[in-house]
């Protein structure tokens, strides 16, 4: 799978003025070549969750019992993946029929499928299996689920073998770390990524008993910010300048929550570097809990490969991810999110099972039911899809530019500031969100109103959508606004169109700004 960045236009050097104004110099700007090429890399992630989906029916065949109705439920099953995979490849034969409205009702289909199998497999599992003594007779009911490995266990107490082998995939595809720091770390799917950041919290405020301050990034996302003041003693909202003075400063701290990405209302974000270089010199006794949400910054952050093994003894760095975003591949299959924490506090056996009683206690785990929905954690498969996010934000990033210059919009931000901290296949990763300010538009209702606007009148084919969350496919837009709906914007995230389409989308969006 080859989606390494191939000599081709290039968005800062574009032509926008004569492009989006001049019919004709739109003809053959992209070589049909780099367009087919794309629809092919496409296509091959289709085959690959295509491949899944056929893994988990043979789960389903080996699992259940031989009766007539699991026969034809599985044949069933077959049929529907043999049409999508001789689909996908009359495609692969020929990519020019492939447009994107093709592609994505391909996806979609093979999207369904896996739901459906996923819920099959985990659909006899009981909540808390019984002991076997001896191999079952099929004739004989037992009180356990036909592919549950685990027994004699309750599932929320974080019972799942299931779950517990997708998080160690997961750790090992997703969170890059030294042999030593895995070995002094925790990792846990949960329901989703707020519930990753209470537990993460709540390791904190259980732990360590709220001894010293905690402080929050300004601008931190809203609701988790909430979250944070319902769970912890006063918190401190400080600007990073003033987080980097206090650690530098060496003083007392308990805890600290921050984002190296920006939500909206944009507030300048976290330097992580700086900060992280200031807590390897910080010396306390005390417990000092960093929590990340990495949410934005996802898998171009590698946050424990860079300094798990040079904090000092009493920091524990938590990572904490909405894995709905991007890990799912754009299929918005199941909430989820991940938490990841490390550190020498961590080297004990009973540390680690402290974390494990609290993911119990606030029934945080995922349920084995999601595990079945999602696609294998795969590295290699992540990173080509966001690096064709990344690609196609330079491009939108350039003809926001273009836009401020022409007048069309007032202004605009990025999610994430370019940095060398956070690299996608070598080039600075972008994020895939940018905040757009309209000339007319005061409110958020303003705002939503025009995205509603655009996209009822705009051709369905061109899957613009009105929605929001980010990591999609599809260009999703919506209205965000800050508290008391003040300090409104049009939130866009970028899909992973081929080039050509992009293009053809930005088209279209410029005239009717």
């Amino acid at each position: 799978m080859d989606n390494k960045h191939r000599s081709g236009p290039v968005p800062d050097s574009w032509e926008w003025g004569r492009f989006l104004h001049d019919d004709q110099a739109r003809h053959g700007a992209v070589g049909l070549r780099t367009e087919l090429e794309e629809r092919l890399e496409d296509l091959s992630e289709l085959r690959w969750l295509l491949d899944g989906a056929r893994d988990e029916l043979e789960l389903y065949r080996d699992s259940f019992p031989d009766g007539r109705f699991e026969r034809e439920l599985a044949a069933a099953f077959a049929h529907q993946a043999d049409k999508l995979e001789r689909q996908t490849a009359a495609y692969e034969r020929e990519p020019e029929a492939c447009d994107w409205n093709a592609y994505l009702g391909l996806k979609y289909e093979i999207r369904t499928l896996i739901k459906q199998l996923g819920a099959v497999v985990a659909g006899s599992d009981w909540q808390s299996p019984c002991k076997r003594f001896k191999s079952s007779d099929p004739d004989v009911p037992r009180e356990a689920g036909y592919t549950q490995e685990e027994q004699n266990t309750y599932r929320r107490s974080y019972g799942s073998e299931a779950v517990k082998d997708y998080e160690a995939a997961s750790l090992r595809a997703y969170y890059a770390m030294s042999a030593e720091a895995r070995r002094r770390c925790v990792g846990f799917l949960t329901t989703s990524g707020m519930k990753a950041l209470e537990l993460a919290l709540a390791a904190y405020r259980s732990f360590t008993g709220e001894a010293l301050p905690a402080y929050l990034q300004q601008g931190f996302y809203g609701e988790g910010v909430e979250l944070a003041r319902l769970l912890l003693n006063r918190p401190t909202e400080l600007e990073p300048q003033e987080m980097y003075a206090k650690v530098e400063r060496n003083e007392p701290i308990g805890c600290l929550l921050v984002d190296p990405g920006m939500c909206w209302p944009v507030r300048p974000p976290v330097d992580l570097g700086r900060l992280m270089e200031g807590l390897c010199r910080h010396r306390q006794e005390e417990p000092l809990y960093v929590i990340v949400d990495r949410t934005l910054t996802t898998a171009a952050n590698p946050l424990f490969a860079k300094y798990a093994d040079r904090l000092p003894p009493h920091v524990v760095l938590i990572s904490v991810e909405s894995g709905i975003k991007y890990m799912q591949l754009g299929m918005e299959l199941a909430n989820t999110g991940f938490m990841v924490a490390a550190g020498r506090q961590l080297e004990q056996e009973a540390q680690r099972q402290s974390w494990v009683t609290l993911l119990a206690l606030l029934d945080a785990g995922a349920d084995p039911l999601t595990v079945r929905q999602l696609p294998v954690p795969d590295q290699e498969r992540l990173t080509a899809r966001l690096s064709r996010l990344n690609r196609n934000a330079y491009w939108v990033d350039a003809f926001l530019t273009h836009l401020m210059r022409e007048g069309k919009i007032t202004a605009y931000q990025r999610s994430v500031e370019p940095s060398d901290q956070y690299l996608i296949e070598g080039r600075r990763w972008m994020g895939s969100l940018f905040y757009i300010q309209l000339p007319g538009c005061r409110s958020e209702r303003d705002y939503q109103a025009w995205v509603d606007a655009f996209v009822a009148g705009a051709p369905e084919e061109a899957h613009f959508v009105s929605g929001g969350s980010f990591g999609f496919d599809t260009f999703r837009m919506n209205a965000v606004a800050g508290e008391l709906g003040l300090e409104a914007a049009l939130r866009v995230s970028v899909g992973r169109e081929p080039i050509g389409q992009l293009l053809s989308r930005l088209v279209y969006l410029f005239t009717r700004l």
